[in-house]
């Protein structure tokens, strides 16, 4: 019984122990081909490496490697013979993915050769950092794409092992190379058909190195970090250019990194990343039906970046101890950008920029991009709605700062004046209004109206305000002489009263005239049931004669049969 036992698991023991030789020797001999002074010997080798290391057999074959060679010495001799030579990229690739292989990440500790893969591998790419740039930056120099790239992804693979080691990369790299931010560009060429293409590029590797210091995650690197802006711009200011896979992975690191509390990074520095170039190129990624959860994505960094004063360019003037001045001309700019009334995600950011913001709101509509003059364009209805619901939002989150305040706001003051344009503001003056209130086109009419119902609940909002403040405070003069001047304006700005009682006239009619259609259509249908009551009537009495007449034939048979004929009538019968 023991011999069996031992038999079985010397059997279960066997292909594990015959993995491992056909391992050490298959590394035995691509290392051989790897330090070979044959270019295509190094090239196969090192193709055929990477290829193990993705296979399922991966971590076993890194483990094996690392415990023959813990310092990784064939790939320094692979690097030092083919350095600025052909197949040199192959081993940069190479590198790359041995050290970003997930079983080399952490710290593995060898029981059988007491060797820490990850740390082994950590010291490696130490020794790349410390030895090794310049021969990277030769390669970066090149100008070649295919030799730019497996150096890029070759420092993207260290940065992303650890915030130590990405803060050693970001304190050695030479960020002011000339080659450097013109590896962040799209190349395009013109094809047959004006039809344009992406050529080979070093986009997509120049991305993937500037995000890994941000995928790392610790917030002292991030701060320093983001200071190389140029960076950054490049990837960001590219994105209209990427597939959605890139501007998924880009906007995602964003969110989850550097737009959270936790990052730590200042107002300012955010305010810097999300310049008026990225902004536009984000608006034109979240308008594209085509791109999916990227155009989704894209809106919602818009909404947190736009709208969170800690980003950098909402103002919020009351926070404490320090306000924030934000950047409203640059948003400004960018409101005017948008296709609000196309894109329902360009509106809806829109409408959460200037929601509860009269300032914004304001000058937006003394700048509104769309014609209101044009009553007859064909447009014109979706641009008076936009207006209606800018206002609608200004009102529904404003917050009145000067409530509490015993002294109440002069007329002149920016929060009232801001109000007061919203309240009627200066594309949608007072003779477009009655224009549109007379207006023979009923869409006309109601864009019109709706947008006069707005103004009215936003002074609405703000007469009550008002009473409130007036009525706890003293100063109740000067809180009178204010509602006077606000209501005063209002009487210019608002459409004239002949043109409203025209125009309710005109609806008192139209209303009554539907009610008298409704009326007719009431007694004709009165008729008709009349009618089809009498013709049922008609066909029942018709019905009840034919009864009748049968029930006599049949009541006559006895006297047919008294005269001698019954015989006939019951042989019919």
């Amino acid at each position: 019984m023991e011999d069996t036992d031992d038999i079985d698991f010397n059997e279960q023991k066997l292909p594990e122990f015959t993995n491992k030789i056909n391992h050490e020797a298959k590394l035995k001999e691509l290392l051989r081909n790897l330090t070979s002074v044959e270019s295509k010997l190094c090239s196969d080798a090192s193709k055929e490496f990477i290829k193990l290391l993705k296979s399922e057999s991966g971590p076993e074959f890194l483990r094996a490697y690392v415990q023959t060679s813990s310092k990784l010495i064939e790939i320094f001799q692979a690097w030092d013979a083919r350095k600025e030579k052909p197949g040199f990229s192959y081993v940069l690739s190479l590198i790359s993915a041995i050290l970003s292989h997930p079983d080399g990440m952490i710290d593995n500790l060898d029981g059988n050769s007491g060797v820490n893969i990850g740390r082994a591998l950590d010291k490696f790419a130490r020794v790349i950092i410390e030895e090794k740039m310049k021969d990277l930056y030769k390669e970066l120099n090149s100008k070649v794409a295919k030799r730019q790239n497996p150096v890029l992804l070759l420092l993207a693979s260290i940065v992303r092992r650890s915030s130590q080691l990405a803060w050693e990369v970001a304190k050695i790299f030479d960020f002011k190379l000339p080659i450097f931010p013109k590896l962040a560009e799209v190349k395009l060429r013109a094809k047959r058909f004006d039809e344009r293409r992406k050529k080979y590029s070093t986009r997509k590797a120049y991305v993937g190195f500037s995000m890994a210091f941000l995928e790392v995650g610790n917030p002292r690197l991030l701060r320093g970090v983001l200071q190389q802006k140029a960076m950054y711009s490049g990837v960001l200011r590219g994105m209209g250019n990427d597939d959605e896979e890139t501007v998924v992975h880009v906007l995602s690191i964003l969110c989850d990194r550097v737009l959270v509390p936790e990052s730590l990074v200042p107002p300012g520095l955010r305010s810097v990343l999300f310049g008026s170039v990225t902004l536009e190129q984000l608006v034109s990624i979240s308008g594209r039906a085509d791109f999916g959860d990227a155009a989704t994505l894209a809106h919602n960094v818009l909404i947190t970046v736009c709208t969170n004063p800690v980003n950098g360019l909402m103002p919020d003037l009351d926070r404490k101890p320090s306000p924030l001045r934000g950047n409203p001309k640059r948003l400004l700019d960018l409101m005017k950008k948008l296709k609000a009334t196309e894109v329902e995600y360009h509106k809806d950011l829109l409408l959460a920029i200037v929601n509860g913001r009269p300032s914004l709101g304001s000058a937006y509509l003394d700048e509104y991009p769309f014609n209101l003059e044009d009553l007859a364009s064909p447009n014109w209805f979706a641009a008076v709605s936009l207006a209606a619901n800018v206002i609608s939002s200004v009102s529904d989150g404003l917050a009145f700062s000067f409530v509490d305040s015993r002294e109440p706001p002069t007329f002149d003051s920016p929060f009232v004046q801001n109000i007061m344009k919203c309240i009627s503001p200066r594309p949608f003056s007072r003779l477009v209004m009655n224009k549109g209130l007379l207006h023979s086109d009923s869409r006309v009419k109601h864009g019109t109206l709706r947008l006069v119902l707005e103004e009215l609940k936003l002074l609405e909002s703000l007469m009550n305000y008002l009473e409130t403040c007036y009525s706890k405070n003293q100063m109740l003069q000067r809180w009178t002489a204010l509602k006077q001047d606000i209501q005063n304006e209002v009487r210019i700005l608002l459409p004239d009263p002949q043109v409203l009682m025209s125009f309710f006239s005109s609806m008192n009619s139209h209303y009554k005239n539907l009610e008298s259609l409704s009326k007719r259509k009431a007694e004709s249908d009165d008729i008709s049931e009349h009618y089809i009551n009498r013709r049922k009537k008609l066909k029942a009495s018709t019905a009840n004669e034919d009864v009748d007449i049968l029930v006599g034939g049949v009541n006559s048979f006895p006297e047919l049969n008294a005269s001698g004929d019954g015989e006939r009538g019951c042989g019919f019968k």
